[in-house]
């Protein structure tokens, strides 16, 4: 009986997440049946009715093993909340530089931009390519090629796209 209402807990966890997640995404990439109503209200309720059940429950009948869990519960949520895809393709972006400013140290800043855009898009047109890296530095490409990997629009996305701005800026490496 313990077990179930671990579970259910750990449901209600996965359930909160899961919305959370889908939230960050940008407005272009969430699946349909996110934007409704009884979705976006829905799930956060039902996740939380689980949480607060399942593990109110089991802490009653053994507090050990409930409170492992609750905790276990909340450390992978944290952790699953820390990371996100839109950190990892920055740090991807800013490694590509790097390694090509190092293995190219006399070459120039648009050759560089310009080597990162068509080794990620190498069907784009030159002409394209040379109009995505014109006069831009690393930060302001790795901003613009998020907005199109992701197809985040800023202004639908106005909230997302400032803190991709914001993340841009916090993870470049000073060198």
């Amino acid at each position: 009986m313990i077990v179930l209402q671990i579970l259910s807990g750990i449901v209600g966890c996965f359930l909160l997440i899961w919305n959370i997640n889908l939230r960050r995404l940008s407005v272009a990439q969430r699946p349909r049946f996110s934007r409704r109503p009884s979705f976006r209200f829905g799930v956060p309720l039902l996740g939380g009715g689980l949480v607060l059940l399942g593990f109110g429950l089991s802490l009653q009948r053994n507090l050990l093993w409930a409170g492992l869990s609750c905790t276990a519960s909340f450390i992978l949520c944290w952790l699953l909340l820390q990371h996100d895809q839109y950190s990892a393709m920055i740090r991807i972006l800013y490694d590509d530089y790097y390694m090509l400013k190092k293995q190219n140290p006399h070459s120039k800043e648009f050759d560089l931009l310009f080597s990162i855009v068509k080794s990620r898009y190498p069907r784009w047109s030159e002409d394209r390519m040379m109009e995505i890296c014109a006069g831009k530095d690393i930060k302001q490409l790795v901003l613009l090629l998020l907005v199109i990997e992701y197809e985040i629009h800023p202004l639908n996305d106005m909230l997302l796209y400032e803190r991709l701005k914001a993340k841009v800026a916090e993870l470049h490496p000073q060198s």
